[in-house]
């Protein structure tokens, strides 16, 4: 199955965010503790000025609770650097991967 995790940074964690940025670039590329997790495509959205001020993530896992707990082990998450964060099912129907 297929997810997407979307998160909006909290106000004012703006530094944090760019010191966490490799970890999560890492944590993204090699995650020893799911290695059910397929990570698609991964990265920050950005705003009206440039910032970053968020994260979207498209993985295949074998079920939401898997697709959560990935979640969970982000640093952005670890860190409480998200203000909100959602997993949701994707139907995905134009250029998935084979």
């Amino acid at each position: 199955m297929y997810f997407v995790i979307f998160g909006t940074d909290k106000p004012g964690t703006a530094q944090q965010r760019r010191e966490t940025l490799n970890d999560v670039v890492s944590y993204m590329r090699d995650h020893p503790d799911h290695p059910d997790v397929t990570v698609h495509c991964a990265g920050p959205t950005i705003d009206d000025r440039g910032n970053i001020n968020g994260t979207l993530n498209v993985i295949e896992a074998p079920s939401l609770e898997v697709a959560q707990a990935f979640l969970a082990d982000n640093p952005l998450q670890k860190l409480g650097l998200l203000e909100d964060a959602s997993v949701r099912q994707l139907d995905w129907k134009t250029g998935r991967p084979d």
